[in-house]
């Protein structure tokens, strides 16, 4: 299970001698395990001269003697000179590929953060509601409310079955509707308590139509606003299923809000406000520790340069650090360091797919000022 805390232990980290990487796409659905083998011993094929031989070795030896080839995708980091071995498994899938470099490469794993980071379903009925609490798509607690049974009377002598005195509704369909309006009251007491314990990001409503928009009517507008979507399934649906048709939500609201960020970069960046594009503005912008939040193109990798003294980053072979002096070593991505440096500074980090703008020129950021 991959936890926030992992992500900024991995951001901290720097070794002294190469990490070896790794992310395997593993979703069971899409391909055969002998296929994801072979794809990974292609990608360490392409590591060697790179990465350290006994890294290799180990990410060989815990595909073959190890890992039981659940979930969907796993994440491995190595540096063995230096004892350092994490491994992730994932239910959520991961974009194949090895990097090598002195720190860990967290790029997917800040992206599958903001997909997939904490999430709560709200599963009602009538009756109540179940809750269920996910990370990176993983069940971690439940919890919810039953109340009373609502259930039509029998009709006969004594029985609420017939019409009320003054006309109107039966008074037994009244009496089921008084008793479905409190159990959804109190179901949105209860989903409020359990995320005000758990804090989620974001919440997904799960039942039938009518009474998911009663439901949600009826939340805090704090909960209101964290609502994504919505789809319908009695209280019956399994968890494997309540927690795929999530993910395919989570995911189409990634891909707006991605989206609507870059737009909100370059609109920014074109003000000259609080908008920078391209590598050298945004490593300046890191500098001065201005970003609020880097947004990066998936496959975005730029060399560049580093002070070994100060850590200045700079995509510019300079005699000397113009802050402290000291001498520049080449680095291998000066895009994945700026994503280190933000991310110690406190920074939010969004790793984009598939949007022309960002695709084009790399980098960007929104600014703190």
């Amino acid at each position: 299970m991959f936890k926030q805390q992992d992500l900024h232990e991995l951001a901290a980290y720097q070794a002294e001698t190469p990490i070896l990487s790794v992310y395997l796409d593993v979703d069971p659905t899409e391909r055969k395990t002998d296929e994801y083998k072979l794809a990974l011993r292609q990608m360490l094929k392409r590591a060697e001269g790179l990465a350290a031989a006994e890294d290799i070795a180990s990410v060989e030896r815990f595909f073959d003697h190890e890992y039981d080839w659940s979930g969907r995708g796993v994440v491995i980091f190595s540096c063995e000179k230096e004892n350092f071995w994490r491994t992730y498994s994932l239910v959520v899938p991961v974009a194949s590929g090895v990097t090598i470099a002195r720190k860990p490469y967290i790029w997917p794993l800040v992206a599958l953060m903001d997909a997939y980071g904490s999430y709560a379903v709200a599963q009602v009925d009538r009756q109540g509601v179940r809750l269920l609490l996910f990370e990176m798509g993983e069940l971690q607690i439940t919890g919810g409310y039953l109340g009373e049974e609502v259930r039509k009377l029998k009709k006969g002598r004594g029985s609420s079955g017939g019409a009320g005195r003054r006309g109107g509704a039966p008074v037994s369909s009244r009496r089921e509707d008084e008793v479905a309006q409190r159990n959804i009251r109190d179901a949105v007491k209860a989903t409020d308590r359990f995320c005000r314990k758990h804090k989620p990001q974001r919440l997904i409503i799960v039942g039938a139509d009518p009474i998911v928009a009663h439901f949600r009517e009826a939340l805090p507008k704090r909960l209101q606003e964290q609502v994504i979507g919505s789809f319908s399934a009695d209280m019956s649906a399994s968890e494997p299923e309540i927690r795929e048709r999530s993910l395919e939500i989570l995911q189409r609201v990634e891909k707006e809000r991605e989206s609507a960020l870059v737009d909100a970069v370059f609109t920014e960046a074109a003000k000259g406000q609080r908008g920078v594009i391209r590598l050298a503005d945004t490593l300046g912008a890191a500098r001065e520790g201005r970003i609020q939040t880097l947004v990066v193109a998936r496959d975005y990798h730029q060399s560049g340069y580093q002070c070994q003294n100060c850590a200045y980053l700079t995509d510019q072979a300079l005699d000397g650090c113009p802050f402290c002096g000291g001498e520049f070593a080449e680095i291998p991505d000066a895009a994945e360091a700026l994503v280190t440096k933000v991310i110690e500074d406190g920074g939010r980090v969004e790793v984009v797919d598939e949007h022309p703008k960002i695709a084009k020129f790399g980098v960007g950021a929104l600014l703190r000022y």
